[in-house]
């Protein structure tokens, strides 16, 4: 399992497409939605902010709900307003971040395991999950898990520990 990392995130503005599906469709999906992003963003002449995002708002078995989007700098609304596109922030706030390099095949794996340590530390976890995709390694995909925590206490937080990482 990967490194869990706590960290505070900043809202950011992004521009995204939302789609729903099954499990089953959502490379498809998601294919379908970054090139749709990709044409507005590239008619409008707005070069994104950063990498590659995913909020999942609703996954089970039945149905996958999610937003694919690029952060966008602020001054970019007005010139997407009328593209089609939704324009938003992403999340703000205490999250758990974990990185996975390579196949994308356990991240299922991954978020449970998450979820898992956010359960065994006592705290919450938001209904949504973020993806991001930073980049490749030289020969992997790297992506990287943002599960946004409810009500942190000031106490979770050691001063000098950046990071946690799950007990052994």
């Amino acid at each position: 399992m990967p490194d869990l990392e706590l960290v505070s995130m900043l809202p950011s503005p992004y521009a995204y497409v939302s789609r729903s599906g099954t499990s089953a469709q959502l490379g498809d999906m998601l294919a379908v939605s970054f090139e749709k992003l990709y044409g507005a963003l590239s008619s409008s002449m707005v070069v994104p902010a950063g990498p590659r995002l995913v909020r999942y708002r609703k996954i089970d078995e039945n149905e996958v709900l999610f937003d694919a989007g690029f952060p966008i700098r602020e001054d970019q609304f007005r010139i997407l307003r009328g593209s089609g596109l939704g324009l938003g922030a992403t999340a703000a706030g205490e999250a758990v971040k974990a990185q996975q390099v390579g196949s994308r095949e356990p991240l299922t794996d991954t978020y449970r395991a998450v979820l898992a340590e956010i359960h065994a530390r006592g705290l919450t976890a938001t209904g949504d999950m973020w993806e991001a995709y930073p980049g490749r390694s030289t020969s992997e995909t790297v992506t990287e898990l943002l599960w946004p925590l409810r009500d942190v206490p000031d106490f979770v937080f050691t001063p000098n520990v950046p990071s946690w990482s799950p007990p052994v």
